[in-house]
């Protein structure tokens, strides 16, 4: 595996301890900062990252998690364009309208699939329902 996807439910498990499922994230994160993985994520999960950091830990933590963020080469953040947005909406959500999907989520597949990364370090059974694999 040469990169991961890092959706917010993964990420969020991995860095918060009192999460049930934290344990198996934080070991799969720390296994892809060991291996060198390319991380990558959306401007869209950060947001979505920094609201949950900032609602459990206070806006000052928020604020940290950002700049410790935007400060790591390890760790690669896609603007979302129109374009992108606008591919994630025909290609993802208009198939699979039965699904509760986010325009987050559907991004995020549009981004994976750009990039070609399989591996998505997430909780969120819709990445296997778009063919990606979840870590751990």
């Amino acid at each position: 595996m040469t990169g991961a996807f890092l959706d917010t439910s993964g990420w969020f498990a991995a860095l918060s301890p009192k999460e049930a499922r934290h344990r198996g994230a934080l070991a799969a994160y720390k296994s892809l900062i060991d291996r060198h993985a390319r991380l990558v994520t959306t401007n869209l999960v950060v947001a979505e990252m920094q609201i949950l950091i900032s609602r459990f830990r206070g806006a000052a933590e928020g604020v940290r998690f950002l700049d410790a963020l935007y400060q790591d080469a390890a760790h690669e953040v896609v603007f979302v364009d129109r374009d992108t947005e606008r591919m994630a909406v025909d290609r993802w959500l208009r198939r699979f309208t039965d699904q509760r999907l986010s325009l987050a989520d559907a991004v995020s597949f549009e981004v994976m699939k750009a990039r070609r990364i399989r591996h998505a370090l997430a909780l969120d059974t819709h990445f296997e329902l778009a063919g990606f694999e979840l870590l751990p």
